[in-house]
């Protein structure tokens, strides 16, 4: 969607400005609510409620950042305040294992010595914010600058968590055994 064409927009949005963020944008934040709920009942919900106050907050969008990644902040703000309301740390789900894998650990003969479930183990380890930065990055392939509009973090925070995040992966697949390095 042509975010100009947003902003020139009075700070009133319309049923068709608000019915075309919904059909660019909808199943992206369905699939990121679910990747971080494991619930697609509670994704929905949350789907919902960013959707019903994407009129009222469009006042604070300036268009420093694509749409896209403004709709991600509030999706994961939303996400986040759920998980800590129901106190529980909902794991990311089936996230590219592949890749994440080959970033946190190695070569894919390293990663076929890998029982099945440890990476999900490590994932789930990880707080919910650094599990779907993670998912975001290497699953979604977003850039450090999407990133960037999305955490609102600087580059070298981002930069310096996703390492810290893989580090901690690749040792807690070393300490628990199931890796013959």
């Amino acid at each position: 969607m042509d975010q100009k064409w947003l902003l020139n927009k009075p700070k009133q949005m319309s049923r068709e400005t608000l019915a075309a963020l919904w059909y660019a944008e909808s199943q992206k934040l369905l699939t990121l609510a679910y990747r971080m709920l494991k619930n697609r009942d509670e994704a929905e919900d949350i789907l919902m409620d960013v959707f019903v106050s994407v009129p009222t907050a469009i006042q604070n969008f300036r268009g420093e950042a694509a749409i896209s990644s403004w709709l991600y902040r509030m999706t994961i703000n939303a996400c986040l305040m759920k998980i800590r309301k129901a106190k529980r740390h909902a794991e990311l789900e089936e996230i590219n294992f592949d890749y994440i894998q080959e970033q946190s650990i190695g070569t894919k003969e390293e990663k076929e010595e890998l029982k099945p479930g440890i990476l999900n183990d490590a994932l789930n380890a990880l707080p919910a914010d650094t599990r779907s930065m993670i998912w975001l990055k290497d699953a979604e392939n977003l850039s450090i600058e999407e990133l960037v509009d999305i955490f609102l973090m600087p580059s070298g925070t981002i930069k310096a968590r996703l390492s810290r995040a893989r580090a901690f992966i690749r040792n807690f697949i070393q300490r628990s055994g199931e890796y013959a390095r």
